[in-house]
Parts: structure tokens; sequence; C-alpha cells
């Protein structure tokens, strides 16, 4: 009997120390635990996508751009304004435009400290907006300071900059059109108001039609200062890798988590938060929906122009904003 035990202790010491245990942690990967020679003979590559997939909603069923949001939620890379609401023929803002290209794009944030006033540590858009901010234009102040304007609505003219200036960093071969070649282009695509689109903007909206990222309207216009929809943002960006342009980054395993922004501007958990809301749909659109897709998007990001605003204080006072072209780094004149 003792002979039966003992060896029995010895082939349970053997198994303990040649076979790692594995553990499960909270956030879906795998944890290898063990030492010696059993460690370094296991590899595990977890490529796990947690995706909240009871997500429904009521307000998307029978709407033209259902296909394109429910793609980028399933890839937790849109979400619903709560687990039923989606929303998505309300404005997009610049936050949200933020967060959505932020994660489909998968963008670093590597910053350490807060650069716009009205864009705090605490709040949601952080990180998104941080992770962003090389895309898109901000406001200089007469202090000095600069603002994101989080929640002001995306413009097509602003999403097509932001959309191009990404696109033409992850993919070397893509080209911005010229001022000459650009003018020329919008001139003959929106004859009724190319002239409103800002010089230094007319390269990066041209290069967004010349792709088939943006469309115009049936009018021969592009309204670049109509701001994009939820709707339109889901649409543009769930059809660029149907474009000619290459996508950089696997889209199907972006999803690692699931929240969604209250009314209050707080996070909760349900389903990742929404950030698309601007954008311009794809050049293969079909003709039933084009009317509704040529309407989608931009954002804000001039590469060289100066823009000069005018808000009232609280205290009835005003004060003059200009535009900090090529995001927060740039310096321009105050007004």
């Amino acid at each position: 009997m003792k002979k039966t035990m003992a060896t029995l202790s010895m082939i349970s010491a053997l198994s303990l120390s040649a076979v790692p245990a594995f553990a499960k942690g909270g956030n879906g990967n795998i944890q290898i635990i063990g030492n010696g020679h059993a460690r370094q003979n296991i590899h595990i590559t977890n490529t796990t996508n947690v995706v909240d997939n009871t997500v429904v909603f009521g307000d998307v069923k029978g709407h033209w751009a259902k296909k394109y949001i429910m793609d980028l939620v399933k890839k937790g890379i849109l979400s619903g304004k709560s687990k039923q609401k989606f929303d998505p023929d309300a404005q997009v803002t610049r936050a949200e435009f933020a967060t959505m290209v932020t994660r489909y794009f998968q963008l670093k944030n590597d910053s350490t400290q807060q650069d716009f006033e009205d864009v705090p540590p605490t709040s949601w858009e952080y990180k998104y907006v941080e992770a962003a901010k090389d895309y898109f234009d901000a406001y200089r102040t007469l202090d000095g300071g600069l603002l994101f304007k989080p929640f002001e609505g995306d413009k097509r003219e602003d999403v097509a900059v932001t959309l191009i200036k990404i696109l033409l960093k992850q993919n070397p071969d893509m080209q911005l059109l010229d001022a000459d070649t650009a003018t020329q282009l919008l001139q003959e695509k929106f004859p009724k108001d190319y002239t409103k689109i800002p010089q230094a903007l007319q390269p990066y909206v041209a290069t967004a039609v010349k792709y088939d990222l943006m469309h115009g309207y049936g009018d021969g216009s592009f309204r670049p200062d109509r701001v994009v929809t939820r709707a339109e943002a889901a649409t543009l960006l769930d059809r660029l890798q149907d474009s000619t342009v290459v996508v950089m980054g696997d889209q199907s395993n972006t999803g690692a988590t699931t929240t969604t922004t209250t009314s209050s501007g707080t996070e909760t958990t349900v389903s990742q938060q929404s950030a698309g809301t601007s954008a311009a749909s794809g050049s293969t659109t079909s003709n039933t929906t084009a009317s509704n897709q040529n309407s989608v998007g931009s954002s804000t990001s001039g590469s060289q122009s100066t823009q000069t605003t005018t808000s009232s204080n609280t205290n009835g006072s005003s004060s003059t904003e200009t535009v900090a072209s090529n995001v927060y780094g740039t310096t321009t004149n105050n007004q």
C-alpha cells in the first residue's frame, strides 16, 4: 500500500511540474500558470472578439443604413445611445467621429497630458480625441488655449479631411491631389457650390471624391457645411474596405469592449460607445440609397486654413477664436 501511494505521489508531482494550468481572465484572455520547461514550450495566441450579440436597435429596423451600422456594431467600432436606440439620423459630433476613426483605424493614444481645455482626462471621449487629434483642427482661444469642441457637429468638408489624412499616413501609395487638379475636379463635380470649400481643404475633399469615398448631390452641390449623420458615418467607414483604398489592420477584431454613452455623457457597459456619426458614402452605393448616402460625411481639419469664430460667454462678452490648423500643434494668429 505504501509503495502504491509513493508511486501515485511521484506521478502526481511529475504531472504538476510538466503541465501548466490555465486560467481565464476577466477580459477574455488566457493566462498560462506554470514555470520551467512547461511554460517555455507553450504558446497561445488569443484572438477572442468580445461582442454583445444581443444588441437590437429598434430605430434601425428598415433604415437604409442598417447593414452598415450593424456591421460596425458587431466589430465593436460603433454602438448605440442605449441598447435599444442607435439614433441613426442624429448628427455626428466631433467627439463621436474621433471615437469612430480611432477604433476603426486602431489609432493609439500616446498622450501624457491634456491638450484641449474642453476635453478633460475624466471625460469618456478623452482617449479617443487624443488618439485622433493629429487629424482634426483645434480652436485656439485668445488666451492661447486650445478647444476641440467635442460636441459640435462634424461637417462634410471636415470629415473628408480627417479621413484622407489618416489614409495618407497608412497608405504610402495614396497621393493627395495638388491644388490645381483638386479645384478642377471639384468644379466639374460640384459647380453649384465648390467655391464654398476652403482652398486649403479642397485637395482633401477632391481626393476623397477621386477615391469614391464621398459623393455630392444630384443638384451639382457638395454641401461642405452640412453635418454628417451617424448612419452616414457608419456607411462611409463600413464601405472603405470595398473601395480602392487599402485599409490597414484587421477590422474583424477591433471590438474588445462594449460601452455606451448616456445622455449625461458617462459611459456604461453595453456596447461600444457610438463613435460614428459623420461620414461619406462609398462609390458603389445603390441607386435606392444614393440620395441618403450622398449627404455623407466630413470632419474638421483644414491643413493650412485659418478660420475665425465669435461666441458669447456666460457673462455676455464675446471671445474670438481661430482654427488651429493641423490640429493642436499649429500656431495660427489669434484674431
